[in-house]
């Protein structure tokens, strides 16, 4: 069987994850040419059993070029890219490795809110111009930190916060209830309140319909001016115009995002404009650690598919 590799980390640091796929009678494919648009993926999809995919658009052009397609396994946690309703209509799989990179985007985001609330790049960009300014920052250490969603991530986020001690208030759809007493975690009853009280509103949520555009020009008008967004989730959760609005004309104090709805970030997106919004290239799983966790996990689980036929692995397994 034939597996194809889009994702760009895939094995990079554990080639041990490759290597085992091969000894169990696996044909890999690393995808070349440029970055895995849909429409290129459909043209390599044929006589594919498996797709293993990073942040790529995998949708119903992909599906219906697909011949004997079995699953896609994405290398990471999101599934947003794929259209999972159009992949179970044609029977293909969708598994993910949920877990497996938790502390790598947990540590990234706490540097983001450290960057961001003392402008570290925005110093570090204003002294590379020959500008010698000092703008007054604000700290973590006992500040309030306002936290939509409380899943793996969300969690990890907390307990690496411990030292800082700030005050938490979370709120999450279903809480984790006993676990957030037991940390110290205040828990909201819904999302506008944690946008009102937050020094530091950090988004540790999945992009659904109900979270779309959670960030908008109602909820950052909830916000303290001196508040900072911290996106280390999805793109879709925030609108860019509101937010950009929202921070030149000082209603927040700045943000830093991780992720965008459309990626890579368009030449023309208004984020690149503003100096109070910090972006870097979807970063938060990207370290060498995790990429070795997940390249594990899916190999895994493709042996455990493909192989043993296993299907509750997946996402849109349906008995």
């Amino acid at each position: 069987m034939k597996i194809l590799v889009t994702s760009k980390s895939f094995a990079r640091t554990n080639p041990a994850a490759w290597t085992r796929l091969e000894e169990n009678g696996f044909i890999l494919e690393r995808f070349a040419g440029g970055d895995p648009t849909p429409a290129k993926i459909a043209a390599r999809v044929g006589g594919v059993d498996a797709l293993i995919v990073g942040n790529d658009r995998v949708d119903s052009e992909v599906f219906d070029a697909a011949d004997i397609l079995k699953v896609v396994h994405m290398h990471g946690t999101g599934l947003d890219g794929i259209d999972i309703p159009y992949a179970t209509s044609k029977g293909v799989l969708v598994a993910n490795a949920p877990g497996a990179n938790r502390n790598a985007v947990a540590e990234l985001t706490v540097a983001m809110m450290l960057n961001a609330g003392r402008g570290v790049e925005k110093h570090s960009r204003l002294l590379r111009r020959g500008e010698w300014k000092r703008t007054p920052g604000h700290e973590v250490s006992g500040s309030t930190v306002g936290l939509l969603g409380l899943g793996n991530i969300g969690r990890r986020i907390v307990e690496l916060l411990r030292g800082f001690q700030p005050d938490v208030l979370a709120y999450d759809p279903l809480p984790h209830a006993a676990w957030a007493r037991e940390n110290g975690v205040r828990l909201a009853p819904d999302a506008d309140g944690v946008f009102a009280a937050a020094d530091f509103l950090v988004l540790a949520l999945p992009l659904t319909e109900k979270t779309r555009h959670i960030v908008n020009a109602r909820t950052l008008g909830l916000m303290k001016p001196s508040a900072f967004l911290i996106n280390s989730a999805r793109g879709g959760l925030v609108n860019d115009e509101a937010l950009c609005a929202a921070v030149r004309e000082k209603r927040l104090a700045g943000a830093a995002l991780d992720a965008f709805a459309e990626e890579p970030l368009p030449a023309s997106s208004p984020l690149r404009e503003v100096d109070d919004i910090a972006i870097t290239p979807h970063l938060a799983a990207t370290s060498a650690e995790s990429a070795a966790k997940v390249s594990e996990i899916v190999a895994d689980d493709l042996i455990k598919i493909l192989k043993e036929g296993r299907r509750d692995i997946a996402v849109n397994f349906m008995p």
